[in-house]
């Protein structure tokens, strides 16, 4: 009886329906009412989404695919990509959110207010009802508490840092100070303790706000105890974007004690963009509009094609001054023995429809095919060899043998509107689609409508497929253990930094002062075991490529250099036992006396 009872307390909340099969009282989520969330391949705090939600709503999460990065400016860009950002959408639609939420701050600021921008219209484009991001709900939240002067705390390096501040800036919103914590990776180890010293040290007197940056940084348990401290609004990564995402679907989110969890979002769902005066105090005009009355993008990709002649250029370029806009970045591709296609990014307070305009004009055309201009995606600004190589390491990454990483990477390099494989080679007259055989069987065809293939294209096309599908050298040395696991041994590069920390931690695992010690060791730490001055590091990879082992010479008393030097190991638990630590030792003995 006493199991019977305590049943019943527990329940007392919920009615009984009338036939008295109990819970009535208890309303779930609506159709509509859930929210989707695209995370970064590394995320680790899905408990903290959840503890912003209603039970009237729910949370359906996927993830980016991984990349092989650490935490940079070209690894926001990649998770922010806009391939891997589409089929995430359509992924996580399936249980139909009524929005879907771009989780990752500097993902969605790494690009400036046109790259948030084209985030929010690719998610939406998959079919997401309503979308936005971290970057985009801080702007929607500093709106809500009128909130233009802040301080920022980061877990980045300092580049990224001051992007945000860019973004910010471009918002209207002032950074008056600001600190980085410098992490290349595993910034979800960071603790409560750090977060409120970085936060401490980060307020400032005209601070309105302190926003701490990147969703994979805990704060929930400490925003409220801050706001109390420091006697302004606390916001956080996830806060904002459980915040907008939820108001967008009609609930609040579930903070006590938050400042921004009682403000209203306000009204559009997402942030608008302020209009900050310029030294001529002017803004965009009819110009500045598209056919339909609508606001711009502010970058476009225009394709001419001109004829192989002298003055052919400089009549284009002034023709796109005349219109307004602004030259970002010009590549020539070869076309034939006449002509020559100019490819353009072009921003500005212009529409397509003048800009296409005005180029018909001046260049004395009115065939369609001469003059193309389509909105541009923000990534296309990175110069052009360093976006083949960032393509590149996403394919190799991403590949599951089924070809996937390839039609990525090749959808992404040509801004095809379509790529798969085909059991044959499309029509050579077809110039609106362009084949390479795949790797092993059939043709990977690229088609697309707004632009033809050029020469150039096609030479790019089959340069990224050979890089690709390179096979790697496999250089070092090749170990084969008692137990028949094969390893290879190769010299550290000093890029494994986040790698050799987790290595480290599970080694140290279950004594306590070793894990307070690994709270104190920094990236440069890290770095110098991989590169030590005057030195050798041998670093251990098995079949899957995951890091088993490690070891390093390096100074035995860093303060006396006629010390000399000392072998450390580092050996996986699984991997112990079988000689291995043995190996590394007196290899690292030979090159010493070699």
């Amino acid at each position: 009886m006493a199991i019977v009872d305590d049943v019943e307390a527990a329940m007392g909340e919920y009615q009984q329906f009338p036939d008295g099969s109990g819970w009535a009282g208890v309303a779930g989520p609506e159709p509509g009412s859930s929210v989707g969330v695209i995370v970064p391949y590394d995320f680790a705090l899905d408990r903290e989404l959840w503890r912003w939600v209603p039970p009237t709503s729910s949370l359906h999460v996927t993830r980016t695919p991984f990349v092989a990065s650490p935490v940079t400016a070209d690894q926001a860009r990649a998770i922010s990509d806009p391939e891997p950002v589409r089929r995430a959408a359509r992924d996580v639609l399936v249980p139909e959110p009524g929005v879907v939420a771009f989780a990752c701050t500097s993902g969605s600021f790494v690009d400036g207010v046109t790259g948030e921008r084209a985030l929010v219209e690719v998610m939406v484009d998959a079919g997401s009802p309503q979308a936005l991001t971290t970057a985009g709900a801080l702007v929607t939240a500093c709106a809500a508490l009128e909130a233009d002067r802040i301080a920022v705390v980061t877990p980045y390096v300092d580049d990224l840092t001051a992007k945000l501040e860019h973004f910010l800036a471009a918002h209207g919103v002032t950074t008056v100070n600001r600190i980085g914590l410098g992490l290349l990776g595993q910034i979800w180890r960071v603790s409560y303790s750090e977060v409120v010293r970085a936060v401490r040290a980060a307020d400032h007197p005209d601070a309105q706000a302190v926003f701490i940056s990147c969703t994979n940084l805990s704060t929930y348990d400490v925003i409220a105890e801050l706001e109390r401290e420091i006697g302004k609004p606390v916001l956080t990564a996830n806060q904002v974007t459980m915040w907008a995402a939820l108001g967008a679907v009609g609930h609040g989110a579930v903070g006590p004690g938050q400042a921004l969890v009682g403000c209203r979002v306000p009204d559009g769902g997402r942030p608008v963009l302020r209009v900050v005066p310029d030294a001529a105090g002017g803004t965009e005009g009819d110009d500045a509009k598209d056919d339909d009355g609508t606001s711009l993008p502010a970058l476009y990709k225009v394709r001419v094609l001109l004829p192989d002649e002298s003055g052919a250029l400089a009549r284009l370029t002034a023709a796109v001054a005349e219109a307004g806009g602004n030259i970002l970045s010009l590549s020539v591709h070869g076309q034939d023995s006449r002509s020559v296609v100019d490819e353009m990014l072009v921003g500005g307070a212009v529409s397509a429809a003048r800009l296409g305009r005005v180029l018909r004009g001046a260049l004395r055309t009115s065939r369609p095919d001469d003059v193309r201009v389509v909105v541009a995606d923000p990534h296309e600004l990175v110069d052009g060899p360093t976006r083949a190589l960032d393509l590149v390491t996403q394919a190799r990454s991403q590949d599951t043998g089924d070809a996937g990483g390839l039609v990525q990477g090749l959808a992404a390099l040509l801004q095809a509107d379509e790529v798969g494989v085909e059991p044959a080679e499309p029509d050579h007259d077809d110039t609106h689609a362009l084949g390479l055989p795949a790797p092993d069987s059939g043709w990977l065809v690229a088609r697309r409508g707004w632009a033809a293939f050029t020469v150039t294209e096609r030479a790019r096309a089959e340069a990224f497929l050979r890089a690709a599908t390179a096979q790697p050298v496999r250089a070092g040395y090749e170990l084969l253990l008692p137990d028949g696991e094969e390893l290879v041994a190769t010299p550290a590069t000093g890029e494994e930094v986040t790698e050799l920390d987790s290595l480290i931690r599970t080694c140290l695992a279950g004594s306590p002062a070793a894990a307070e010690a690994a709270e104190t060791w920094t990236a440069a730490d890290l770095r110098s075991v991989l590169r030590p001055p005057g030195g050798t590091c041998l670093v251990v990879r098995g079949a899957d490529g995951t890091l088993v082992a490690a070891a390093s010479l390096l100074a035995a008393d860093g303060l006396n250099p006629a010390a000399g030097i000392e072998p450390v190991v580092l050996v996986h638990p699984l991997h112990q036992g079988q000689r291995l630590g043995r190996w590394l030792r007196r290899t690292l003995a030979a090159t010493v006396t070699a």
